[in-house]
C-alpha cells in the first residue's frame, strides 16, 4: 500500500512539472514547487497516509495546479487531461471533494465572465471519469444506489458533531493561511496571484470537512494540505524574515501534530485472541470499524464477515433515543437495524467464525450491550448459543471463541 501511494505521488509531480514546463515557468519555481509538494504528499500527512482521503487529494493536486497556471494566463499543455483524470478519479473516491477541483473553476469563470474553463480539457476528463464511474455504479451495483444509499443517508449521514464545534479549526486555517500568503508573497500581491486558485481548493477542503460533520482527522486532510500549500508555494518569491520563518514553521508544526492525532478506543487484543486461536476467522459486533481493522490483518486472520459493524444500526438507534420521530420515520429505522442483524447472522452462517470481538459501546459515546442486541433475534441467538465468553472483567471488549473451532 505505501509503495502505491508513493507511485502515485511520484505520477502527481511529475504530471505537475510537465505542465509547469509547458507554461515555460522557471527552474527555480519548478524545483521549490516539486520540494513543497513532496513534503506536503509524503511527510506532511503523518497518521493520514494512506486513507482514502490522502490518496483522493494526492489525485486532485495537479488539477488545482493547473488550475492555478490558468489563473496567471499561461498554458499547462496537453498533460492537463491526465491532471483530469486524476481529479475525476478522487472525486470518485470521495464526492465530498469535487468542492476542492469545483472552486478553482469557479473562480475561473467569475473572473472571466465566460464559462469556457467549464469546458476546459482538464475539466472534460473529470466529468468524463466521474459520469462513467456513476454509470458503472448504476449498471453492476444497482444495490448500492437502491439499497444501501438510502440506508446510509437515513442512519449514517446525520451522526455529525455541532456546527459550532466544526466551524473553528476551518476558520482558524483559513485565516492563518491568508495571513501567511499576504507575508510570503510580493509586496504588491492581489487576489490574482497564483495563490488564490490553492486558496480556493483549501475553502472547498474546509466546506468538504464541514459538511462531512464529523470532524475526523483524516476528513480535514484536504483542508490542510491546500491551505499549507498555499503559502508555501509562494516563499520563492522574497527572502524571508526570521519571524515569518517561524511563524511558518510553527503552523506547519501544529497541523502536522493534528493529522499524527490516533485514536487508539480499544485495548490491545492481539496476544489475547492468538492464545484462543491460530488464524483465526474473525467477526465484530458493534459499530466501531477500529475494533476488527487493523487487527485482523496483524494477526494473520481471516475476516468472516462482508461487512465492518453495525454502523448502520448503531445510528438508527441512536436517532430513536435521541429523538421524537413519526411512526414512519421510526418504522424506517427498525428495518435498517433488522437489515443489520440479517446481514450478521449471514455472516455468521456463511463466514464460520471461530472468534467473535463484542463491543460494548454505541458509537464510542455510551454503554451499550450489542450481544443482547444481537440475542433478541432468535436466529441469531441460536448462532451465537455455540459460543462461550472468554472471562476478562476489565476490558471494553467482549470475545466470544467456539471451542470445537479454536484450534
Amino acid at each position: 500500500m505505501i509503495i502505491l501511494v508513493m507511485i502515485e505521488i511520484v505520477a502527481a509531480l511529475v504530471i505537475i512539472d510537465r505542465a509547469a514546463a509547458a507554461a515555460k515557468l522557471g527552474a527555480d519555481e519548478r524545483s521549490i514547487t516539486a520540494c513543497v509538494l513532496a513534503f506536503l504528499f509524503a511527510i506532511f500527512p503523518s497518521a493520514v497516509f494512506g486513507q482514502r482521503e490522502h490518496i483522493a487529494v494526492v489525485a486532485m493536486t495537479p488539477f488545482v495546479a493547473i488550475a492555478a497556471i490558468r489563473w496567471r494566463g499561461l498554458a499547462p499543455g496537453p498533460v492537463a487531461i491526465l491532471a483530469g483524470l486524476g481529479a475525476g478519479l478522487a472525486m470518485s473516491l470521495k464526492p465530498y471533494l469535487t468542492l476542492v477541483v469545483g472552486l478553482p473553476i469557479i473562480l475561473c469563470v467569475l473572473r472571466q465572465r465566460s464559462i469556457r474553463p467549464l469546458f476546459s480539457p482538464e475539466a472534460c476528463a473529470a466529468a468524463a471519469v466521474v459520469v462513467g464511474y456513476a454509470a458503472v455504479l448504476a449498471i453492476f451495483f444497482p444495490a448500492y444506489l437502491l439499497t444501501f444509499a438510502p440506508m446510509v443517508t437515513a442512519a449514517y449521514v446525520p451522526l455529525r458533531m455541532d456546527f459550532g464545534d466544526l466551524l473553528f479549526f476551518p476558520a482558524v486555517m483559513l485565516v492563518a493561511s491568508v495571513g501567511l500568503v499576504r507575508l510570503l508573497a510580493p509586496q504588491d500581491f492581489k487576489w490574482e496571484g497564483g495563490a488564490t486558485p490553492w486558496l480556493a481548493a483549501a475553502v472547498g477542503g474546509a466546506a468538504s470537512f464541514i459538511i462531512q460533520g464529523k470532524g475526523w482527522t483524516y476528513t480535514a486532510f484536504a483542508l490542510c494540505m491546500f491551505a499549507s500549500a498555499a503559502p508555501l508555494l509562494q516563499a520563492r518569491t522574497k527572502t524571508l524574515r526570521l519571524p515569518v520563518m517561524i511563524c511558518a514553521l510553527a503552523a506547519i508544526v501544529c497541523i502536522g501534530s493534528r493529522l499524527s492525532l490516533q485514536v487508539r478506543p480499544f485495548p490491545p487484543l492481539e496476544g489475547r485472541i492468538l492464545a484462543l486461536a491460530k488464524h483465526p476467522r474473525l467477526i465484530t459486533i458493534g459499530d466501531h470499524v477500529a475494533l476488527g481493522h487493523p487487527l485482523v490483518r496483524q494477526i494473520n486472520a481471516t475476516w468472516a464477515g462482508n461487512t465492518c459493524g453495525q454502523a448502520l444500526a448503531a445510528g438508527s438507534m441512536l436517532q430513536q433515543k435521541s429523538s421524537q420521530l413519526p411512526e414512519g420515520e421510526r418504522a424506517k429505522l427498525d428495518g435498517i437495524i433488522n437489515f443489520e442483524r440479517r446481514l450478521l447472522l449471514a455472516d455468521l452462517r456463511a463466514g464460520r467464525p471461530n472468534v467473535i470481538l463484542v463491543d460494548t459501546y454505541l458509537l464510542s459515546s455510551m454503554p451499550f450491550d450489542w450481544l443482547a442486541w444481537a440475542n433478541s433475534d432468535p436466529d441469531l441467538k441460536a448462532e451465537l448459543s455455540r459460543y462461550r465468553e472468554v472471562e476478562d472483567a476489565d476490558s471494553r471488549v467482549r470475545i466470544l471463541v467456539d471451542p470445537s473451532g479454536s484450534e
